[in-house]
């Protein structure tokens, strides 16, 4: 690593979970529904942990351009920013959170936020031709090998599925895209798969969103800069984040050769933006704030589980680096959008179970774009003390004994009991409703062993209307389960989920967040938490 050409600044408002200590049983959670997403504040124990390990870290890899394990950071209300300057950058350079560095192909991210903002997740099922139906007539002249562009989607453009070139090499950065140019070399390309066949990246592919984006408007004059700004920039105050063109070009480093001119496809390539304007998209993006949150919940999802990384999956954008922690059983989904030109690299992270992410932008001087994988390993090693904190936080939220109150001569009407160990999930320990174990029901209808029964109830997404009522679902596993050639085998999704009594639990909260009774439908019981 070459620590002193390289000039770079990072953003992390968020981060995420970990590894847990092996047991020789292993709960198997739902994928997404391991803990509620952690409240943190700059005081938290958490964040006063992970703020001072990474400034270990980081020091000694920007002094040595190397770690052992693998800027100085400043946190603020929501936020850890690491900053370093390179000696070779010169004395005029000083790098902040609004230092403008060029994007390359992160680019993408926001090509297609402005078409969900703009156009709506409803339209990912249109063929492109509804919007470019020049495509198929230009096509024609292609020979035998020819793009069925009628097959072609806005989601496998938008997810790297089309199976088309990677480079049109007709349009120039920083200038408006011929578009019959582009449209005609295109269309006469050969596939390189056929659609929705196996994750293929193209800048291509997002050239052809804008066209077709711009297209779609009433106003045939619009243009792609005028829609960047009107649906996404200016909404979300990203006053630092342009596109690149001659006027904008001085805003780069000095000394940088990355013209209007160098690269094609603007739509893929060419913006330009700093790590706070880049935290402030990230946190849009999870907060739904200008899209519906179920559209949300789709863009933020996977379009193909495999590429030739097995540890990757594709969304669209998003490189999606799906990380199994071996020994827990968890999954965790990062979302990432990297990019590279010049001497320029970028990396957008988006952990959704989490609400959290990071932004990490950088600049070389030698000429050649730093690689970026190591400062976000830094990021993945830091994120267990987040995770001890979701963990810890729901455990005080909601564990704890439920009652129902006693009965004319003492005894229990209902009762439970929701305990915390070392894994995801709340167990319930104690439930009964008069003289029946409901625990020992819930055994004899799975077909479980009472001693080897594991029942636990996981958090959801679904809330009522004032965020006062929580959701859980209840799943259960055999804790002497035979196990395939050694390995867990992890199936609560198929087969796991309770059905009917304990099926659903639903904690009523307080003002500050806590727990204060718990409604199980299936019983149709209502119990209040003990000492509230």
């Amino acid at each position: 690593m070459r620590s002193s050409t390289i000039t770079l600044s990072t953003t992390l408002w968020c981060l995420l979970p970990l590894s847990l200590a092996a047991d020789t049983y292993q709960p198997c959670p739902l994928l997404r529904a391991y803990y509620d997403a952690p409240n943190l504040s700059k005081s938290s124990d958490a964040v006063n942990s992970l703020s001072k390990d990474f400034n270990a870290v980081f020091d000694n890899l920007t002094r040595t351009g190397k770690s052992d394990d693998y800027g100085a950071i400043t946190p603020n209300t929501t936020s850890f920013s690491v900053h370093y300057t390179a000696p070779a950058a010169g004395a005029d350079v000083n790098v902040t959170s609004d230092t403008v560095f060029a994007l390359g192909g992160l680019t993408q991210l926001f090509t297609i936020y402005a078409w969900l903002a703009n156009m709506g997740v409803e339209t990912w099922s249109d063929p492109i031709t509804k919007y470019l139906p020049e495509l198929t007539s230009a096509a024609c002249g292609g020979g035998t090998f020819t793009v069925d562009w009628n097959s072609v989607t806005i989601e496998a453009l938008a997810g790297h599925m089309a199976g088309i070139a990677r480079d049109s090499n007709v349009c120039e950065l920083g200038a408006e895209c011929d578009r019959q140019a582009f449209l005609s070399s295109l269309a006469k390309s050969p596939p390189i798969f056929l659609t929705n066949t196996t994750p293929l990246f193209s800048n291509a592919a997002y050239q052809l969103l804008a066209l077709a984006m711009t297209a779609a408007q009433p106003n045939t004059t619009t243009t792609f800069p005028s829609l960047l700004n009107t649906t996404l920039l200016t909404p979300l105050n990203l006053s630092h984040t342009v596109l690149l063109t001659p006027s904008t070009s001085p805003l780069l480093f000095p000394g940088t050769d990355l013209s209007p001119s160098t690269l094609g496809e603007p739509a893929s390539l060419s913006l330009l933006s700093t790590t706070a304007d880049l935290a402030q998209t990230g946190r849009a993006i999870l907060s739904s704030t200008l899209l519906p949150p179920p559209a949300t919940r789709r863009w933020l999802s996977p379009l193909s589980a495999d590429t030739s990384n097995v540890r990757n999956g594709v969304g669209g954008p998003w490189e999606v680096y799906r990380a199994p922690f071996v020994t827990s059983q968890l999954i965790l989904d990062v979302l990432l959008k990297s990019g590279e030109v010049g001497a320029y690299s970028s990396y957008l992270g988006l952990v959704p179970d989490l609400g959290m992410g990071f932004a990490v932008l950088a600049h070389d001087e030698s000429g050649q774009a730093a690689d970026l994988n190591v400062y976000v390993d830094v990021v993945a090693d830091g994120l267990g003390g987040i995770v001890e904190a979701a963990a810890g936080q729901g455990a005080g939220r909601y564990a704890g004994r439920y009652d129902g109150g006693k009965a004319a001569d003492g005894g229990e009407v209902t009762a439970a009991v929701f305990g915390v160990d070392a894994w995801p999930g709340l167990v319930v320990q104690n439930m009964t409703v008069g003289g029946r174990d409901v625990r020992q029901e819930v055994a004899e209808g799975a077909g479980i062993e009472l001693g080897g029964l594991d029942w636990r109830v996981y958090p959801t997404n679904v809330w009522d209307g004032d965020g006062r009522r929580h959701q859980f679902v209840g799943v259960v596993q055999d804790r002497g389960a035979l196990v395939d050639a050694g390995t867990p085998t992890c199936t609560t999704w198929l087969d796991g989920v309770l059905q009917g009594v304990g099926g659903r639990v639903v904690f009523e909260l307080d003002g500050q967040g806590k727990a204060v009774a718990v409604e199980v439908p299936g019983l149709g019981v209502s119990l209040k938490r003990e000492g509230e």
